[in-house]
């Protein structure tokens, strides 16, 4: 070690030391070896080509390899800071297609003050000999996983987020996926700069997958049988933040094994778990099956778990102490779809007896403009709860309206009454404006009393002109015992010209609601964010973008291109719709094609700039999730992106009921 440098001295010669490879191919970005022509669009139905670029000021150029820079300054307070003190924050995020190194990225923040940050160099789909490619991944990472167990199933298994580095080789023609990572674990705050907070231990990841009939099918399909096994091994960390004596550190090993098949219109995937930790004696086991099959517009599926207690995966909890079975089936045509499920539960301890968990929906879509729906979940295991929901969805000369009223109870569940109008207004082209109002009434219960609150909510988004916007969202709760909960978050943005760009942000929440917990009751444990908070930040934003524009990111010679924006949002009412009380979910990776990825900021919102032509698929990964939020149909989006266009989308996220 050198002498006299500090750990955050050593921390920016280790980030200019990894950046300079990239810095040095960003300046002597070359094209490619095969000269091809500019793209030039075709001329139709006798109008003029379109200008590539806007006149504004900047020489675009066409040189070399597609990229993208940008860079930030970000001045503001920290959430959740009680001493509401000032900081200056910078951010960067750096995008480079190479035709021999695959995509290169870097993300990163920095907080000079406390010497506070992230960083991540990502590295993806290099092309090697033999048709395989290499994904690595330094700085703040998920650790990989293969891809059959990040699939949705009736068991959640979760994941750590690390400061360490991560390598991924796959070859799509033999089918096969090697992966390893290792690193310290920890939690992201947020800005103005999303620093990495550290937690004890180290925790290592060796995994890996083999599509077995891969020779016999399409590099892109996944039927035939797939086998993959992850493990994980866990030193010295802990549930604890700051840890104070030798029995809050635990030393875990966990191994899972999974085996699937998949035909053309059926699935069967089997899981074998098996968890080693100091603190309890022996292995802890588990295995979980899942099997689905289609009948045209129906869809059925099968499965049954055994989860031993006290079992954990590398000390992550995970759902244990319990046995069962269950049965699915959802029917989808143009106007109706209905889904139900049914699971036999039993405590393989005694500690409850033995019980069932049952849930079921459907919508009908009378005509163009109206849609009724109604749904309701039962529990009769380890404690009793039920709700029930029914709601109506219109179209109309305002826009579209939709009223909720909600049902909740049981022996260890507050009972409730919610009856909720949302409405999405219909205004000019470049306005967003939505309001939501309602009325909860909670029974006496669990050592707290009766109490009835009304609640509204309006999220608003306004061109101030052709350069600048203003979006806002506020919530309010009102309780008939005096208690009050409140949450504004206000942002503007000015785009100055074709590469610098101005945004604010204020934020302020006070009170806390109360928090209902999932019936589900394989469901991982919910974490539980303060909500008492006052920040602000200010943002200066410098773009660059260069490159061939015949070969935008992931695209081919002669392809134009587009841009691709979105939220990632809770989903609170599972309505599929971005309510106004519906906020967005921070540092969540977002992945483009598999091959680029980015974090969300703290509104939850994303960005991939200059994509190619052509049909493309954003995917939210659950692993990346906070609990008990998980993906919806397997957290994946397709767009067919057309020349210079911009597409915006939102993505939920949801909970079991």
């Amino acid at each position: 070690m050198t002498k006299g440098v500090t750990r955050p001295a050593r921390c920016l010669l280790v980030i200019v030391g990894a950046l300079a490879p990239l810095s040095f191919a960003w300046a002597q970005t070359a094209p490619p070896a095969t000269a091809v022509p500019a793209y030039v669009d075709r001329v139709i139905e006798n109008l003029p080509p379109e200008a590539t670029t806007d006149d504004t000021g900047y020489e675009y150029n066409r040189e070399g390899w597609p990229r993208f820079l940008r860079l930030e300054t970000r001045l503001g307070t920290q959430p959740f800071d009680q001493t509401q003190s000032t900081r200056i924050g910078y951010g960067i995020y750096g995008l480079l297609e190479t035709p021999n190194h695959g995509a290169l990225s870097v993300d990163g923040t920095y907080a000079p003050r406390d010497s506070s940050g992230t960083l991540t160099l990502r590295q993806r789909a290099m092309p090697l000999e033999g048709g395989w490619l290499t994904s690595n991944e330094l700085g703040v990472i998920n650790a990989p996983a293969p891809e059959i167990t990040r699939l949705p199933g009736r068991i959640y298994l979760p994941s750590a987020i690390l400061q360490g580095l991560s390598t991924e080789l796959e070859n799509p023609e033999q089918g096969l996926q090697l992966q390893a990572s290792t690193g310290e674990p920890g939690r992201l705050d947020f800005l103005p700069a999303s620093g990495f907070r550290s937690l004890p231990g180290r925790r290592t990841t060796l995994s890996g997958q083999w599509r077995i009939n891969a020779s016999d099918a399409s590099p892109l399909s996944r039927q035939g049988w797939t086998a993959a096994m992850k493990h994980e091994t866990a030193r010295g960390v802990s549930e604890l933040d700051r840890p104070q004596q030798a029995s809050d550190f635990v030393s875990a090993d966990s191994t899972l094994l999974a085996l699937r098949h998949e035909g053309t219109e059926h699935h069967v995937q089997g899981q074998l778990i098996s968890t080693r930790a100091t603190n309890v004696s022996g292995a802890r086991n588990g295995f979980w099956i899942d099997s689905e099959w289609q009948e045209g517009p129906r869809r059925h599926g099968v499965g049954a778990y055994r989860l031993e207690p006290d079992l954990t995966w590398a000390n992550l909890p995970v759902a244990n102490d319990i046995v069962g079975a269950y049965v699915r089936s959802n029917w989808r045509t143009r106007q109706w779809s209905a889904e139900g499920s049914v699971d036999w539960l039993d405590s393989i301890s005694g500690r409850s007896g033995s019980g069932y968990f049952a849930t079921g929906s459907a919508r009908w879509r009378i005509n163009r403009d109206h849609t009724l729906g109604a749904g309701a979940a039962v529990r009769r295991f380890n404690g009793n709860a039920w709700s029930t929901y029914g709601d109506w969805r219109m179209q109309n000369s305002w826009g579209s309206t939709g009223l909720r009223l909600e049902l909740t109870g049981g022996e260890d569940q507050i009972a409730s009454r919610d009856l909720t109008w949302d409405q999405e207004w219909m205004v000019p082209q470049g306005w967003a404006l939505s309001t939501s109002l309602g009325t909860t009434a909670y029974s006496a219960g669990q050592n707290l009393p009766a109490e009835t609150t009304w609640n509204g909510a309006v999220s608003v988004a306004a061109p101030l002109s052709g350069q600048a916007g203003l979006r806002g969202n506020l919530n309010t709760e009102r309780s008939n015992s005096g208690q009050t909960r409140h949450s504004l978050n206000v942002g503007a943005n000015w785009r100055i010209d074709a590469r610098w760009s101005l945004e604010g942000n204020y934020n302020r929440s006070s009170g806390r609601s109360r928090f209902s917990p999932s019936l589900d009751p394989l469901a991982p444990l919910a974490v539980v964010i303060p909500e008492n908070d006052r920040s602000f930040y200010a943002v200066l934003r410098y773009e660059f973008q260069a490159g061939s524009r015949d070969v935008p990111l992931g695209g081919k010679a002669a392809d134009g291109g587009g841009r691709i924006e979105g939220t990632v949002y809770f989903d609170a009412n599972r309505s599929g719709t971005q309510e106004a009380s519906e906020t967005g979910v921070p540092n969540v990776t977002v992945f483009l094609d598999n091959r680029y990825a980015v974090r969300t900021d703290s509104q939850g919102r994303f960005e991939f700039p200059f994509v190619a032509s052509g049909p493309r698929t954003v995917t939210v990964r659950g692993d990346t999730l906070p609990l008990p939020w998980n993906v919806v149909d397997q957290g994946q989006v397709k767009v067919d992106v057309r020349l210079r266009e911009n597409i915006a989308m939102t993505i939920p996220v949801q909970r079991n009921e």
